[in-house]
């Protein structure tokens, strides 16, 4: 017998799975290619920074911030509910950057941060508790809990509570036995 989730109804993707695929994969994009602008791992009065297109950044920058919160949100993508939860992570992450980041030249004393970096952090964090909000599920737990029955003589089709099926399972298709004559009326 096939697992509880194998025979669950396939569910439409949602914008926060598009949002969190499509921004992870940038953030992890982004985040290698500036490793090749500063590779520099230092911290506090050492912290050594580059520019890159135009933000402030540095190792930790880039493979913290941007690569691994990136592969999260990209690998979040699969399943409706752990994109919702990344995208909320990375909006408090990006949200937390950025108060930290305000009117000095570094956040925590590990991160680099200028104007450009501040507006960014705060622009990922709107949009990424945006994007949770918006994809949230508006279907109620009856309508979610649909399962695929596949029946002999017919192809798999959704049936379950909230399709009218009351008692279970029952074929659309009317069963007539065929080899008696057709009654006509006069």
């Amino acid at each position: 017998m096939k697992a509880q989730r194998d025979l669950l109804a396939p569910q439409p993707t949602t914008f926060g799975q598009i949002a969190a695929a499509v921004l992870g994969l940038v953030l992890v994009v982004v985040g290698l290619l500036g490793l090749t602008v500063n590779t520099s791992f230092d911290t506090g009065s050492s912290l050594d920074s580059d520019t890159f297109a135009g933000f402030a950044v540095n190792g930790w920058d880039l493979v913290i911030l941007t690569a691994a919160v990136g592969l999260l949100l990209a690998i979040s993508a699969l399943r409706a509910s752990w994109a919702r939860r990344a995208l909320r992570f990375t909006g408090l992450v990006y949200l937390v950057m950025f108060f930290a980041g305000l009117g000095s030249d570094d956040a925590f004393g590990w991160v680099p941060a200028n104007t450009a970096d501040d507006i960014l952090r705060a622009v990922l964090a709107v949009f990424c508790f945006w994007a949770a909000a918006v994809s949230k599920e508006k279907r109620d737990i009856i309508s979610r809990d649909r399962v695929v029955v596949a029946e002999d003589e017919e192809p798999a089709r959704v049936v379950g509570p909230g399709t009218g099926h009351v008692g279970g399972p029952r074929s659309v298709t009317p069963r007539i036995d065929r080899r008696l004559p057709l009654k006509k009326h006069p």
